[in-house]
Formats: structure tokens, sequence, C-alpha cells
């Protein structure tokens, strides 16, 4: 029945997109963020679905009146060169046979970033591409909350199969969308409506820290104080914060205490060890081939693996780290790639605030910018001992600022052409 339901309602986008290109790209993010054709059983589950919305987003787009043109920005430059780059280590991988699979679910992610500048350019498109972020990613954390709280917190949230990985995946996710969460709270006029965002924001919290991911814990304390540096009311979010982590810390069990503990004594726990040993790996691979790494997903190939571990007996394991898997797989070149363009969409956001704070019109864009910001922080610091290089929610983001910034900029250039005196021209002046 979950899959009869699920098929309907993405016929249903698909004839919508054909007249509005910008619903297929809501669609496409839902499908890429949730993905809930992993939530149902029967042959749906296997069809690929965002590939066939994208196809007709495309077609519609190209087909319809919309401007054809791409948003461009340094973020854009280095998501373009990323893309051509990782193409390159792709045809020269080690393991090709895990490669592939890896580049092509890499690019489809990266051209949804690129198509969200193309087409979601107003303020309503944009706020309805964060609003369905926030049901995709919100429902994990609702959901898990609620599951953490009738538990007791004694039974781990995991992610869903075939979708974020791991119960550390999970737990960045959500942290990441949380600032939008934020931001659609800011926005929202109706206090019914602020009232289910905090109660979603309270569930999702709950959610990360029922995860048991010491990332996640992390990810939300960087957040948490990242979000409070940049508040205007410092004081009541920290009452709010203090109020909250007491009851949320002694409701949590005693093996949830002890297993966050371990962040201290990292150098002597086992699955730091085995993460050290994963990111030698990634450096080995790299230290041999600098210029082009061993591919997508190299180190999970066994014979890779012998080569280049400091343990040729053991097992492949994942990078843990967004920046040692991007080592690992695209060499120093690909990182330095990787490393531009993350903080080209975190400037890009900076440079949409300051802009934007110009105009009392553009509110909502120096919010949104400021949210993007806290997100793409968490993901920089939090992903330092996660295999996410890749996550979708990233090259959204890259949309979502590239739009903001030509709004903000777009808005200034007129605010300085109605400010401009006009000079008169006098007759015989040139005579």
């Amino acid at each position: 029945m979950r899959d009869l339901f699920l098929l309907l309602l993405v016929l249903l986008i698909l004839f919508r997109t054909i007249g509005a290109p910008q619903a297929g790209v809501l669609g496409w993010a839902w499908l890429t963020l949730m993905t809930p054709q992993k939530l149902v059983w029967g042959a749906v589950s296997e069809w690929q679905l965002n590939l066939v919305l994208a196809i007709v987003t495309f077609l519609a787009w190209f087909g319809s009146r919309e401007p054809k043109r791409l948003v461009m920005g340094a973020p854009a430059i280095f998501c373009l060169l990323f893309m051509a780059f990782v193409t390159v280590t792709t045809l020269s991988s080690l393991a090709p046979e895990l490669a592939w699979p890896r580049w092509s679910l890499a690019i489809k992610v990266m051209i949804l970033g690129l198509v969200v500048a193309g087409v979601m350019t107003t303020q309503v498109r944009i706020h309805s591409l964060v609003w369905i972020s926030a049901i995709s990613l919100g429902f994990y954390g609702v959901k898990g909350g609620i599951f953490t709280l009738l538990t007791g917190g004694h039974f781990r949230v995991l992610a869903p199969p075939e979708s974020f990985g791991d119960n550390n995946s999970l737990a960045l996710a959500l942290c990441m969308i949380l600032p939008l969460m934020n931001y659609l709270r800011l926005q929202s006029v109706h206090r019914f409506v602020r009232f289910g965002i905090v109660t979603a924001m309270g569930f999702t919290v709950v959610g990360i820290l029922g995860t048991y991911s010491r990332g996640g814990l992390v990810g939300l304390a960087i957040m948490g104080a990242y979000l409070w540096w940049h508040s205007r009311s410092r004081f009541r979010i920290a009452l709010i914060v203090v109020l909250a982590a007491i009851p949320i810390y002694n409701f949590m069990p005693s093996n949830w205490s002890e297993r966050m503990s371990t962040i201290q004594t990292a150098d002597s726990d086992s699955s730091f060890q085995d993460r050290l040993q994963a990111w030698q790996t990634e450096f080995n691979i790299a230290k041999a081939r600098p210029f082009l790494g061993g591919g997508f997903n190299a180190s999970m190939s066994s014979n890779v693996y012998k080569k280049y571990s400091l343990d040729p007996t053991g097992w492949p394991r994942a990078a843990h780290s967004i920046y040692l898997e991007v080592l690992g797989d695209h060499g120093f070149l690909g990182l330095a790639i990787y490393i531009c363009l993350l903080i080209s969409i975190w400037h890009s956001a900076q440079s949409a605030r300051r802009k934007a704070r110009q105009s009392k019109e553009l509110h909502w864009v120096a919010d949104l910018a400021a949210m993007t910001q806290v997100s793409l922080v968490s993901f920089m610091v939090a992903g330092a001992a996660l295999s996410m290089a890749y996550y979708d929610m990233v090259y959204l983001l890259l949309g979502i600022t590239l739009v903001l910034k030509r709004i903000a900029t777009q808005s200034q250039v007129e605010t300085t052409a109605k400010s401009s005196p006009v000079v008169p021209v006098l007759q015989g002046a040139t005579s």
C-alpha cells in the first residue's frame, strides 16, 4: 500500500512539473533528502524515481519560458570544476566497479544544487525549498525524538536502510537541518506554526542524542555555539539551552553518558583507533597518487586497502572524515578544490547577509543566509569524523546561497540607482 501511495504522489509531482519546473525541483529535493522510496516495499523501492523526476524537470525547464541561465559565482565555478575533476579521477580509478556508481550519485546531487540556483530564483520558491528540506529531514528528527522519549533512550535511533548510511550520518544530517528549521520559525507569522516548528526542533535535538553519535553531539554543540554567537538574544538562548540541557542529560541512560564521555579519551577508544587507521589509508593512497587519488570508494576495495593500509590483514573501512575521504578519492588537488568549494559557499552566504542588512525588505535573505552558514559550519566541523563529503544538503545550500546573493546584489543595485542624483543635460553645453 505504501508503494502505491508513493507512486501516486510522484506521478502527481511529475504532472505538476510539466507546467512548473520548480515543482520538479521540490520533488527532486524531497526524494533526495528523505528517500521515501527506501521506506516502502515492493518494486517501487528499487526504481530510480529521482532520476525520472530530474529528467522531466529538465525537459519542463527548457520547454518553459523560465530564464535558462545559471546563477554564477565562486560556489558554482568551484562546483563545476569539482565535477569535472572527479570525472577525471573516476576514469583513472583504482576500483572502477566501486567508483562509477558513487560518481553517478555525486554528480546528480551536484547538478541538483546548480539547478536550484537556476530555477528557484524567487523568495517563494526558496522558502518552499527550505520547507521541503525541513519536512524531509525533520520527519526523521521528530520520529527519532519520539522514539527516544518512549524508550527512555535505551535504544539507538538508526538511519533508514540505504539512505543516510549509519546513525552518525543521520545525526549530522539532523544537525544541518536544525538551522533551516529555525529560519522557518523566524519567518512564520502564525503563532501556531512557530509553536509547531519549535516542538519539531526539540524532538529533533532529542533524536540527535538518541543516535548515540558522538560526532552528532559535537555537531550539535558547534551549531548551538555558532547560533548563539550570531544571535540577537544571546541571554535568552543561553537560558533556554541550560534549562533544556539539564533534564535531557538526566533523562538519558547511563550507557549514553558513558559513550559520550569517551570523547575526552578518544585516543584510547577502539573506534577512534579504527578511524586513525582509515585516515592513514586514505593519506597513503593520496601520497602514492597525489594528483588523482584512488577514485571514489577506492579504500573500500579489498585489493586497494591491503596495498595501502598499515594493516593488510584487516578489512576495508570508510574514511570517517569528509576531508580524508576526498583526499583519498581525488588526491591533494581534489581536496583543495573541495575546501575552496565549502569556503566559497560560506563566503557567498556572508556576502548575501551583508548586502541584505541594508534593506528592510530583505531581512529574510539575511536570516536564511545566516542559517545556511550555521548549517555549513556544523557540516565542516562534525564532518571531520564522518564519511559524508558528498552529502546532498551541502549542494542544496550551494544553490540557495547563490540565489540569496543574487537577490541581495540586485536589490543593492536598484537601491543605489534610485538614490543617485539625476544630473540634467544642458543644451549647447557641448557645442
